[in-house]
Parts: structure tokens; C-alpha cells; sequence
């Protein structure tokens, strides 16, 4: 389901939440301010959008068959930067290394891609030895791209500086799809069969799974995206068939469940500066800002009728940044606390 004609002309509009009760004033209050800045082509399908504080930007890789290229935008000067990628058909998720080098995603031809853009050397891509199709990836601060294989229940290693691939890791009875580092050694994973994954990065022969008792009904129906807070002490997974969010705690070992009122597929999650989750649904204009503290949500509307958006990410100022695929766009929000509502 592709569109036919995207937006030339960047658009700015305000919505301030209204709909629905919260036991929280901040949410209650909250307003927000949507900004959505086209791609300047005529086709291009952005999907995973990926902070750069170093250079203040949003890289974001094209979904286009065969277009090759990942898009850099300035968020200073709010414009975009089109970088070139030999041997790379589309780019889905990438990451930054220590050295501020974007590694990237070729799910289609199967290959893991690096580009410094500071470099004149063209990017290299590293065929991965893989009859699935990759759907997550993360790295870990030694420097190892950690990259979840659904179908064939394993995760792949690959090592940034050797430049080659280390042995996977069999997770048997899994379906892994989201991949999380906690900058604690961890390396968390959203298992779509029920369940949550921990693997510490420098000894992968631990494999720790985490689910809820039958009896306490706080199932993990499908975990798809996956998200660790700034202390690593909780971890939440969209549950995309069940409009839910679970959160479990890495200390007390608990879950807890959050339905949200909607009948679209969260999808991919990123959180604020005040601890807030700000939720993707890709299947529906309708997004989600949910306070896991009280379990207070709020929905907000993306203008666009169909942008399908399924990650989202963060910037240092707290905004949050929207891969709007079928629209050719990002998309900006700001939010504002403690706005009376006329």
C-alpha cells in the first residue's frame, strides 16, 4: 500500500489533547506541537529514524527499493542531506558507533552497511550468511551489532572493529524481533512467543528469560518493540496484536500491563526527558503518550491521514521524532507541560 503524491510543502499545526480523563495533571494539560518536514523527492519512504547528537541530526535510511541512500537532516537548520550507499538496496535500522559511524540495514540483499560521512572512502557493506529477513538491531558499547533473526530464533553478532561476524546465539522455542541495550551489559530482547530476553553482552552463554505467571493474567500477548529507560530499571514492550504496553521491572521482577484505547498496532516507543513513553502505531494516524506511572495516556493526531509510522526516537532538547513512511517525512514533535487548555 503505497501513496501516490506527498507533501511539498512543510505544514506546522498544534494539538492539544482533549479527549478522554487523566489522573495526572501534566498530561492533562499537555499540548503539543506537530511540525512535518518532507523529503525533497519525489518518492522516498523513510522508516527508522536515528538520533545524532554529535552532528544535531536525524539520519533516516529510504525504504525505496533499490534507491540506495540514507537521508541526513540538520535538525539546526532543518534540512536534509542525501548520502549515496553502493551495493545497499533499501536501509531500514541503523546505529552509531563510538565513532560516530552510521552502521545500517540492508534487509533485502541481506547485508550490514557502514558509512562515515566524514570519510571520502564509500561505505562497505558485510554480506550476513542468513536466509531470514533481519528485523531488529542494537550495539553494545565494546562495539558489537547485535541483530535478531525471527525465523530461525537466533540472534547474530557481528564485531564493528574486526569487521566480522561472530558465532549467533540460539534463543530455541523464540521468535525475537525487538533488540535493546542498556548500557549496563544487557542486551534485551522483545520475544513475540511470550516473553522477554536478557543476554549479557560479555557472556552470551547466559540467556535469562523473563514471563508472567498464568495466574497473575499479566501475559505478554505479542511483544514486537522494545524499550529500556535511562536507568535500566524497567523495560517496556509494545504488545503490536493487543493494544497494550508491558512494562517488567529488572529489580522486582514484575509486570505490569498498559491497554491502550485504541484499536490501531502499537508499534516501535521512545521516551522523554520526564519519563514519559510516546508510542507509534502504524496501521492508524493515532499515536500515544502514556505515563507509566499512573498509567494515564494520551492520544494525538498526526495530520496526515495515513503516515505509517512505526519508530520514533528521541533528540537531546526532548523532542520526538517521527519516521513518517508513507507521507516522505519526518515529523517534529514539541510538547508543552502545564498549557491551560482554552
Amino acid at each position: 500500500m503505497l501513496l501516490n503524491q506527498f507533501f511539498l510543502n512543510i505544514f506546522y499545526f498544534s494539538y492539544a489533547y482533549g479527549a478522554g480523563q487523566s489522573n495526572r495533571e501534566k498530561l492533562q494539560h499537555l499540548k503539543i506541537d506537530i511540525l512535518q518536514f518532507p523529503i525533497p523527492t519525489d518518492r522516498s519512504w523513510p522508516l527508522f529514524p536515528l538520533f545524532d547528537k554529535v552532528r544535531n541530526a536525524i539520519w533516516v535510511g529510504d525504504t525505496v527499493i533499490d534507491s540506495g541512500r540514507i537521508w541526513e537532516f540538520d535538525i539546526t537548520n532543518s534540512t536534509y542531506k542525501e548520502h549515496k550507499l553502493s551495493n545497499t538496496s533499501i536501509v531500514t535500522a541503523s546505529v552509531l558507533d563510538a565513532n560516530d559511524t552510521v552502521w545500517y540495514l540492508d534487509p533485502l540483499l541481506k547485508r550490514i552497511g557502514t558509512y562515515n560521512p566524514n570519510s571520502s572512502f564509500l561505505n562497505t557493506v558485510f554480506n550476513i550468511q542468513t536466509n531470514d529477513t533481519i528485523f531488529g538491531m542494537t550495539i553494545d558499547n565494546r562495539g558489537i551489532i547485535w541483530m535478531t533473526s525471527p525465523n530461525n530464533a537466533e540472534v547474530l553478532r557481528f564485531d564493528t572493529s574486526a569487521r566480522r561476524f561472530e558465532s549467533a546465539i540460539e534463543l530455541p522455542s523464540s521468535r525475537p524481533l525487538g533488540i535493546a541495550f542498556d548500557n549496563e551489559d544487557n542486551i534485551w530482547i522483545a520475544d513475540e512467543l511470550g516473553s522477554i530476553i536478557r543476554i549479557p553482552s560479555n557472556n552470551q552463554n547466559a540467556i535469562y528469560r523473563y514471563s508472567a505467571p498464568p495466574s497473575s493474567k499479566l501475559m505478554l500477548p505479542s511483544p514486537t518493540a522494545i524499550l529500556v529507560d535511562a536507568d535500566g530499571n524497567n523495560i517496556y514492550v509494545s504488545n503490536h496484536n493487543d493494544q497494550e504496553v508491558t512494562s517488567f521491572n529488572t529489580t522486582t521482577r514484575e509486570f505490569r500491563n498498559y491497554k491502550l484505547p485504541t484499536l490501531g498496532l502499537p508499534f516501535g516507543m521512545t521516551m522523554d526527558k520526564f519519563g514519559d513513553i510516546w508510542i507509534a502505531q502504524h496501521t492508524s494516524n493515532q499515536s500515544f503518550v502514556l505515563d507509566p506511572s499512573t498509567g494515564a495516556s494520551r492520544k494525538f493526531i498526526i495530520h496526515h491521514p495515513n503516515p505509517y509510522v512505526q519508530w520514533i526516537t528521541t533528540d537531546s532538547n526532548g523532542n520526538i521524532w517521527l519516521a513518517e513512511q508513507l507521507a516522505g517525512a519526518l515529523g517534529k514533535i514539541i510538547f508543552h507541560e502545564n498549557v491551560t487548555l482554552q
